[in-house]
C-alpha cells in the first residue's frame, strides 16, 4: 500500500483557503484545494505517493490527464505556474516549506505569466502538394527524366542522388517557411519557444506566450497564414493552455544521506562552496580517469561515482530551494 501524501499541481496568487473541484489525482472524490502562504498558494490534493517510473504507461497517461485537467480548470480564474507532473510530498507542512523557501522565485514566475496563456502551433506540409512542387525543380526534374528514360538499366547512384536532392530541397523549404511563419506569429506574442520537429514533413513546432486579450489577434494572424499558403501547409493549433513551455516548476527533495555520501566521496568538509566542489572534483578526476591509469586497472566505476557526486553537490549548493 502506497504511503499517503500530498500532490502539488501548481502555484497561484491568492491568500485564500479555497476548494476548486473534487477530482483529485487517483481518486475522483478527492478535493483539490489551496494551501496559502502570504499572497501565494499551492494547489494540492491528498494522494498516495506514487513512483511513476514503475507504473504502466496507461496509468501514467491517466494521471497526467488528471494533472492537466486540474491545472486547466484552476487556470480559468487564476494565473497558475504548473508544477512538474509527479510532484509529491509527505505532509502539508512540506508544502508550506516549499512556498516559504521558493517565495521569491514563485512570485517572479507568476509576474512573468500573469494574465497570459500558451498557444501551441504545429505546421505540416501537405505531402502531395509539396513533393509535387519539389519534383518540378529543374535539376530534380532533369534527373528524374534521365532515370525514367533508361528503366532497363537503373543507375543506383542516380537514385541515391535524387533522394538526397529531394531531402535537401525539403530541408531548405522547412527552414525558409518556418522562419516566415514564426516571424508572423511572434508579432502577436509576448514570448515563444520552439520544439523539435518529429520528421521532415513537420515545418514548425512552437509554443507562444501571449496576453489573454491577444488571442483573437493571434487567431486572425494564423488564419491569414492558412489562406496565404492555400492548403500547401496544414496548421494544428492547441490552446489556450497553462504556460507549460515557459514556467513549469520542478521541486527536488534532497536526501541528507546522498549529500553526505557525495561530500565524503570528494573529501570535503561539512561547509562547502561551488569552487571547493569543482577543485576537489578536478583533482580526483585526474587520479581516477581511465585514460590516466597506466596499470590497466578498471576505474570506470570510481570515475562515474565521482562525476555523479560532483553534479549532485554542485546542484545542491546552487539550488535556492
Amino acid at each position: 500500500m502506497n504511503e499517503e501524501g500530498r500532490y502539488i499541481y501548481g502555484i497561484i496568487q491568492t491568500n485564500e483557503k479555497k476548494s476548486f473541484c473534487s477530482i483529485g489525482l487517483n481518486d475522483p472524490k478527492k478535493e483539490v484545494y489551496a494551501v496559502p502562504h502570504q499572497d501565494i498558494s499551492a494547489v494540492i490534493s491528498d494522494s498516495p505517493i506514487i513512483a511513476y517510473h514503475s507504473m504502466t504507461k496507461d496509468r501514467v497517461v491517466k494521471d497526467l490527464f488528471c494533472h492537466q485537467w486540474v491545472i486547466e480548470k484552476v487556470m480559468k480564474n487564476h494565473t497558475i505556474v504548473p508544477m512538474k507532473f509527479g510532484t509529491f510530498v509527505e505532509k502539508e507542512e512540506e508544502v508550506l516549506e516549499i512556498l516559504k523557501n521558493g517565495y521569491k522565485q514563485f512570485r517572479e514566475a507568476l509576474n512573468l505569466i500573469s494574465n497570459k496563456i500558451e498557444l501551441d502551433v504545429v505546421a505540416l506540409w501537405n505531402k502531395e502538394i509539396i513533393f509535387k512542387e519539389i519534383a518540378e525543380e529543374r535539376e530534380i526534374k532533369e534527373l528524374k527524366e534521365r532515370i525514367a528514360s533508361n528503366p532497363a538499366d537503373p543507375q543506383l547512384n542516380d537514385r541515391i542522388k535524387l533522394g538526397r536532392m529531394v531531402e535537401k530541397s525539403l530541408k531548405n523549404k522547412n527552414l525558409e517557411y518556418a522562419e516566415e511563419i514564426l516571424s508572423a506569429l511572434k508579432e502577436e506574442a509576448f514570448d515563444f519557444c520552439t520544439h523539435d520537429t518529429l520528421d521532415n514533413t513537420m515545418i514548425l513546432n512552437s509554443s507562444f506566450l501571449l496576453d489573454r486579450n491577444r488571442e483573437k489577434d493571434f487567431d486572425k494572424k494564423l488564419n491569414e497564414l492558412d489562406e496565404k499558403y492555400n492548403k500547401k501547409i496544414n496548421f494544428r493549433y492547441v490552446g489556450p493552455l497553462p504556460p507549460y513551455g515557459f514556467s513549469t516548476i520542478e521541486v527536488k527533495k534532497w536526501q541528507f544521506e546522498d549529500i553526505d555520501k557525495a561530500r565524503r566521496l570528494l573529501g570535503l568538509g561539512e561547509e562547502i562552496t561551488p569552487a571547493e566542489i569543482k577543485s576537489a572534483h578536478r583533482k580526483l578526476v585526474f587520479k581516477y580517469h581511465p585514460d590516466k591509469n597506466p596499470e590497466g586497472i578498471p576505474l570506470d566505476k570510481e570515475f562515474n561515482e565521482l562525476t555523479q557526486a560532483y553534479k549532485l553537490l554542485l546542484e545542491y549548493c546552487q539550488s535556492d530551494l
